[in-house]
């Protein structure tokens, strides 16, 4: 299996015009190192559990979670989302066909009651386990920009630590 290829990482040359420092420049190079040892997630090995929709999402962002730190260790993160991606899309054909709120009629076709359909529920509810996953495999641009991007710290304010030692 292939090895990362550090395209979004930061070139050496890069880090030293770092305003942080020396220690930051070797912290965020050893950090890149270390992501170089995992092997890539393999494309063309594509679980036999999802049905069509849940393949066809794994062949579309297998490529892209490549660009990320995203290994083959994180195999069942990727398969989870493609799971979930197709169950919405079946849920939401429900909804689509049948409404967000179900009514039966008596025999006159007078609305006797209103409910909620069932299948709103579990696609809200798979809406936000696929918000939560997506944070963890970099699939919103916050959670991209926080692998690819050195973290920066904030600086203690020397006002307010002078304040504390009073």
């Amino acid at each position: 299996m292939a090895k990362y290829n550090p395209k979004t990482f930061y070139s050496e040359d890069e880090l030293k015009k770092h305003k942080k420092g020396k220690d930051y420049v070797a912290k965020q190079l050893a950090k890149q190192e270390a992501m170089t040892g995992y092997t890539q997630l393999d494309v063309d090995k594509v679980p036999p559990s999802l049905d069509y929709h849940g393949k066809k999402q794994w062949k579309r962002i297998v490529p892209l979670l490549n660009e990320l730190p995203i290994a083959e260790h994180d195999r069942d993160l990727v398969e989870n989302w493609c799971l979930l991606y197709s169950n919405r899309r079946k849920l939401q054909q429900d909804v689509q066909k049948n409404g967000a709120i179900i009514m039966q009629e008596d025999e006159e076709g007078n609305i006797i009651s209103r409910k909620k359909n069932p299948s709103f529920s579990a696609f809200m509810e798979v809406v936000k386990e696929m918000r939560s996953l997506s944070g963890k495999l970099g699939l919103s641009v916050d959670s991209r920009l926080d692998m690819v991007q050195p973290e920066e710290k904030e600086e203690e304010d020397h006002f307010l630590k002078l304040l504390k030692k009073s």
